[in-house]
């Protein structure tokens, strides 16, 4: 018999799945070409030709031992590359290859950096909406998650979060660019943020970390990348290769702090034993070796710029009422019925349109889509979203 809290928690299953499996179902019925699968955030940049001519040579050239047990923090090149890479990006923020860990993903750096800091019930605050599997992690870790809905435009509401925090608030997790509503927090939007967490720790007597989780932090457009080291005390930043580089199936990810910060070496240590008793052991060693021998962990991302203008245009002579996304591959419209279940239920049955209720993320009332999908599927999915649209006013006028 399954855990109660499993068995709970299966039954809200992921609606991103949901609807991508209806998408697998609707395009063996209609054909590729007739279903408009917008559910999936899966990326569609290849890596980088760097990394196949890496990965090519080393198979020709193998490794004695290559494939054997590693350190549970990662490999000391792989973690020089990204403290290389972030000390490019940010300038001089003191991260070094001691302070980082390579982790299975940026979901096991969430989930290591949790196991190492939370006492039970302690309270991590997420905002909404939200990656609905933060929610798992924190319960994996013993806290208790405290809800804390965005503003309007997907930014921060300051006095909202000032309600929330407690003695017990021990983190905050904070994604930016921002999953699912494609916001991002400027650097005044962060240093003022970090101001009220230091106004709130004095208050409370408490210690507050903040989880900067970054996946997309190479997917900005048309505007400046925060940079959260300068920005936030006690920051823990996390991220991955699934994005930047199109490396999403291979699980590589890594957690970074400033080595300057205060019980930094108890930090590393917390997160190399959670590393390992988690069961992640370690991240993939293979592709650790081939990340290490990149010129650089850096690739141009013009090819979702471009998919992000061409959905903008489709969901704006539609009509569809969102904020424009500045980050990441996900848009967040409001839905044109007051039920957004219902809304999904009706675009995929009657438009073949996948997309992903709002209400999954923890907010009613919007729906999700990814724009990381052929450029081809957005172009011919434009009178189908005008359809969509139209069909909603007329029911709504009923």
């Amino acid at each position: 018999m399954i855990s109660q809290e499993i068995k709970q928690n299966l039954t809200q299953s992921s609606w991103i799945r949901k609807m991508f499996e209806e998408g697998q179902r609707l395009k063996a019925i209609h054909g590729a070409d007739k279903v408009y699968d917008f559910s999936l955030g899966n990326p569609v940049i290849d890596p980088p030709k760097e990394y196949f001519e890496a990965l090519k040579n080393y198979a020709h050239n193998p490794i004695s031992g290559g494939h054997s047990y590693i350190p549970n923090q990662g490999l000391v090149e792989a973690r020089e590359k990204v403290a290389g890479h972030l000390g490019d990006r940010y300038g001089d923020i003191g991260v070094s290859h001691e302070s980082v860990i390579m982790t299975s993903g940026a979901a096991g750096a969430l989930n290591v950096a949790l196991r190492s800091i939370l006492n039970e019930d302690d309270e991590v605050i997420i905002f909404t909406p939200f990656f609905v599997e933060y929610k798992f992690y924190v319960n994996n870790a013993k806290g208790k998650a405290v809800y804390v809905p965005l503003a309007e435009d997907f930014t921060i509401d300051l006095d909202k979060l000032a309600e929330h925090i407690t003695g017990r608030t021990k983190a905050v997790i904070l994604n930016n660019p921002h999953n699912p509503t494609g916001q991002l927090l400027t650097q005044e939007d962060l240093e003022a943020f970090n101001s009220l967490l230091r106004e709130k720790e004095t208050e409370h007597e408490a210690m507050i970390h903040v989880l900067y989780d970054d996946p997309y932090s190479q997917l900005i457009y048309d505007y400046d990348a925060p940079n959260p080291f300068k920005a936030i005390d006690r920051l823990f930043y996390v991220s991955s290769f699934s994005k930047d580089l199109g490396l999403a199936g291979e699980r590589l990810g890594y957690l970074a702090i400033d080595s300057r910060m205060e019980d930094a070496g108890e930090y590393m240590a917390a997160f190399v034993f959670a590393n390992r008793t988690l069961g992640f052991g370690n991240a993939s060693v293979t592709v650790q070796r081939m990340i290490s021998q990149l010129p650089t962990l850096t690739q141009e991302q013009a090819g979702y710029k471009e998919r992000r203008n061409a959905m903008v245009e489709v969901l704006t002579d539609a009509g569809f009422d969102f904020v424009e996304p500045k980050g990441g591959f996900f848009i967040f419209p409001k839905s044109p019925l007051a039920d957004d279940t219902a809304f999904c239920k009706l675009a995929a049955e009657k438009f073949n349109i996948l997309l992903v209720p709002g209400s999954g993320f923890g907010r009613e009332g919007h729906f999700r889509l990814s724009y990381s999908v052929s450029l081809e599927q957005i172009e011919n999915s434009k009178e189908a979203f005008k359809a969509l649209l139209q069909e909603c006013k007329a029911m709504n006028k009923k």
